[in-house]
C-alpha cells in the first residue's frame, strides 16, 4: 500500500466526483471537451514547469511512496496529478455554478486587479527565491487576465470550499498523518512558511493551476454557448 500511497491519495480525491458527474442535475460529463481543453492549456505549463523544477532541486518525490513508473522525470502520479486534481476542482467549480441562484457574470476586476499588484510586488521581493517568485509572478499575470474569461464570484467561491480537500490533500502528500513525506520541498527556494506541513506557496500554485484550467474550460463553453446561439437564430 506504501508504494502505491500517492496513487491512492489521487484516485481517493477523484472517485466521487467522478460519480457525481453524470448526476442528472449537474451533468458535468457533457462538458468534457471544455474541460479537456482547460486541462491542455495548463498542462502545457505546468508539466514542463514540474519538469525543470525537480531537475533543479526545488521539489522531488519519495520513491518509497510511488509505483515506479516515471515519465521523463516525473512519477506517474505527479502527472496524474494535473488531470485528477483539476478535475476535482472543476467539477467543483461547476456545482458551485449550477446550484448558484444569481446565474450573472460578475468579473470582480478591482478585487482581481488588487490580488495581481500585491502579489507581483511581493513576486519582486522574492526574486531569490525560485518557487516563491515564479508562482507569484505568474499568478499575477493570470489575474490580470482572467476576469475576462472565468466568473471571479464564482471561482472565489469555489476556491475557498477547496480550502479543505486542499488542506487534506496537500497535507498528506507534504508529510501530515504520514511517516514521511511524498512530495518534498527544498526550503532554500521557498519563504519556508509553513501550513502544517503545506508550503505557503501550494496555496498560490494551486491557484495559478486552477485558473488556467478554467480559463480554458470557461473559454471553449462560452464559444459553445454563442454558437448555439447562432443555430437557434
Amino acid at each position: 500500500m506504501h508504494h502505491y500511497l500517492y496513487l491512492t491519495v489521487l484516485l481517493s480525491s477523484f472517485v466521487v466526483p467522478f460519480i457525481f458527474s453524470f448526476h442528472k442535475k449537474l451533468q458535468f460529463h457533457r462538458h468534457y471537451k471544455s474541460l479537456a481543453i482547460g486541462l491542455l492549456s495548463m498542462i502545457v505549463v505546468f508539466i514542463p514547469w514540474d519538469i525543470w523544477f525537480t531537475d533543479l532541486g526545488v521539489w522531488g518525490f519519495n520513491p518509497y511512496y510511488l509505483s515506479g513508473i516515471y515519465f521523463f522525470n516525473l512519477p506517474l502520479e505527479e502527472c496524474l496529478f494535473f488531470i485528477l486534481i483539476p478535475y476535482c476542482c472543476i467539477f467543483t467549480y461547476h456545482v458551485v455554478w449550477t446550484l448558484s441562484k444569481n446565474k450573472s457574470f460578475k468579473p470582480m476586476r478591482k478585487t482581481t486587479y488588487t490580488f495581481s499588484l500585491v502579489l507581483f510586488i511581493c513576486g519582486m521581493f522574492c526574486i531569490g527565491k525560485v518557487y516563491t517568485f515564479y508562482t507569484f509572478i505568474g499568478l499575477s499575470i493570470v489575474f490580470l487576465v482572467a476576469p475576462y474569461v472565468v466568473n471571479m464570484r464564482v471561482f472565489f467561491k469555489t476556491f475557498i470550499i477547496l480550502i479543505i480537500p486542499f488542506l487534506i490533500v496537500n497535507g498528506i502528500l507534504t508529510g501530515s498523518l504520514i511517516d514521511d513525506q511524498i512530495v518534498w520541498y527544498n526550503n532554500e527556494n521557498n519563504l519556508g512558511i509553513r501550513l502544517f506541513t503545506i508550503p505557503l506557496e501550494d496555496i498560490f500554485y494551486n491557484c495559478f493551476m486552477l485558473l488556467l484550467v478554467m480559463m480554458g474550460y470557461q473559454s471553449s463553453l462560452n464559444k459553445k454557448s454563442d454558437l448555439d446561439s447562432e443555430i437557434s437564430l
